[in-house]
């Protein structure tokens, strides 16, 4: 009936730790950078909310965007406080939810302690080294093995003179795209493969084959067949890109040591799944998840299994070295994992859940839930979503009138709500990709306007001019780009203008509704700060929040 499945966190990576890449400072060199009363908003803190912000939003680092940020932790620390006022605090989804923070805070301050902490930085050399690399492009092949015993058949083959690269590549592969270019990775460069390959790689010339080598993945042949460098670089290329290596290689290291300090701390770890009861209990969650009848989207929660499973949700799903985990403790815990993870299989779903609680456990055991950094973000998290659910309340009981929708619509109906582009274009057209290419660089260095195109024409989105629009709309206008396949030619596009039309007022009132909500919320937020707020001592320390 059960089955032993450690091999599972083999292929997992850190989905609760690779969104911590600040760095956090000691207790003692903690930077205190505002004040709301008597309560201190920490540079950590402030760093927490920011990064992300500029890593995975549309904002670039000002004083301006720092200043905004700045304020608005400190108005979400006042309506935490609301909140507070009105024991949302003690609901039972706030409780619940204090948990998961606190179990991903313990997580990313572990992931420090075993991880961050025990990097080895780059040197003067590694830096150097890394930057020399990165002036040389190799066109490269490759080989895969899971066993040293195969990829050292697949070696001799080789050596053997009778077989290609390719051909056995060919047989090697079972991925179309690889098997029908023969193992080809096209170009490669300083810090896009595994540290030990690159080592590899760069130890070759055009035409050489490498011996076995094994990386984090399993065994590989490679093969360099061509080879491109920039020979005139100086060094003031260095110290402009010295940065940009240093971080490229630490976080090389980081992904490296991350899986490894995982994957040696899962090892001990015995999980054996009950196949029974768990064939019966995923396709109800994919039911659920999917409903019959459902326009789009995954269902928000999974409140709505306990019926459907109520007579197998006491059943064992899985055991961990023992310990026995149920089909309702397993359910409980879904909605913590990332979304994408739940349309894959149960087996996985559920090991990461195993996965992520062993970890806070560890964490819980070293004391880790006392420390600064820990209890600050299980603040912070926390006070977010009072302020939000507090705000929330509020929000539904303001209403907007039907003018209020019209006015929105005539603001943002050019940005938000208008049907695809039309450009218009003129297009220059070559027999081959290469002279094309040669020919961009031409053209952008000199009047294009004495150098008339093929063909001028507007295009939309559809239709065969497709690969066109795709083209034409990531350029400014007056530019030129390209190449791009188009009535079997190489085609150089400009573009010369675009004209952008609003979808008609009833056509997007669904969408129009949803923005609204979020125009009703910030609407509602501004309100209850421009209220509140003077009633509260505050102090930013600019200097430090610029620095």
């Amino acid at each position: 009936m059960f089955r032993n499945a450690p091999l599972l966190f083999l292929v997992f990576t850190f989905l609760l730790f690779s969104c911590s890449k600040e760095e956090s400072a000691p207790e003692a060199e903690r930077t205190v950078i505002a004040t709301l009363d008597n309560f201190e908003i920490s540079e950590t803190s402030f760093q927490r909310t920011y990064l992300p912000v500029l890593l995975y939003g549309d904002k670039f680092d000002s004083e301006d965007n720092r200043s905004d940020m700045i304020n608005f932790l400190i108005g979400q620390k006042i309506l935490a406080q609301k909140g507070r006022e009105a024991n949302l605090d003690t609901s039972a989804h706030i409780m619940r939810m204090r948990t998961i923070i606190e179990n991903r805070a313990l997580s990313r301050q572990l992931y420090r302690t075993w991880v961050k902490d025990k990097l080895v930085l780059p040197t003067e050399d590694d830096l150097r080294k890394g930057f020399k690399r990165g002036q040389k492009g190799l066109f490269v092949r490759h080989l895969f093995a899971k066993t040293e015993e195969e990829i050292r058949g697949y070696s001799q083959r080789l050596t053997s003179g009778n077989e290609s690269f390719y051909t056995l590549a060919q047989e090697v592969f079972t991925d179309t795209m690889l098997s029908k270019n023969g193992g080809a990775l096209g170009w490669m460069t300083f810090g896009d493969l595994d540290e030990t390959l690159e080592d590899t790689l760069y130890g070759l010339s055009a035409g050489q084959i490498s011996q076995p080598v094994r990386s984090q993945y399993g065994w590989h042949i490679l093969s360099v067949d061509d080879s491109q460098e920039e020979v005139f670089i100086t060094e003031e290329d260095y110290q402009k890109n010295r940065d940009l290596i240093y971080n490229k290689i630490l976080e090389r290291r980081e992904n490296l040591l991350g899986k490894q300090v995982l994957n040696d701390f899962m090892v001990d770890f015995k999980i054996e799944f009950n196949r029974e009861i768990a064939r019966q209990v995923w396709p109800k969650v994919i039911a659920h998840l999917n409903p019959a009848g459902a326009q789009s989207g995954p269902a928000l929660e999974l409140s709505g299994l306990t019926t459907s499973l109520d007579n197998l949700r006491q059943e064992t799903l899985l055991t961990v070295n023992g310990e026995s985990w149920s089909v309702a403790e397993i359910l409980k815990r879904l909605p913590e994992l990332d979304r994408s993870l739940l349309y894959g299989n149960l087996y996985i779903a559920a090991s990461n859940i195993i996965r992520d609680e062993m970890i806070s456990r560890e964490a819980r055991d070293l004391g880790l839930q006392n420390h600064p950094d820990v209890m600050e973000e299980v603040l912070d998290s926390q006070d977010q979503i009072i302020a939000d659910t507090y705000v929330g309340l509020i929000a539904d009981t303001l209403e907007f009138a039907t003018d209020h929708y019209r006015n929105y619509y005539n603001t943002h109906k050019l940005t938000k709500y208008h049907a695809p582009d039309s450009l218009k274009i003129e297009i220059y057209g070559f027999s081959d990709s290469t002279v094309a290419r040669k020919s961009l660089y031409k053209l952008r260095n000199t009047n294009i306007s004495t150098n008339p195109g093929d063909k001028i024409f507007w295009i939309t989105a559809g239709g065969a001019t497709n690969p066109l629009f795709t083209l034409s709309r990531s350029i400014a206008i007056g530019t030129l780009a390209g190449p791009v396949r188009y009535n079997k030619q190489w085609v150089l596009v400009k573009l010369l203008e675009r004209k952008r039309f609003p979808l008609p007022f009833d056509s997007i009132k669904t969408k129009l509704e949803e923005d609204m909500e979020r125009e009703r919320f910030a609407t509602t937020r501004g309100i209850l700060l421009d209220e509140f707020r003077p009633m509260h001592k505050i102090s930013i320390n600019y200097e430090l929040l610029n620095r």
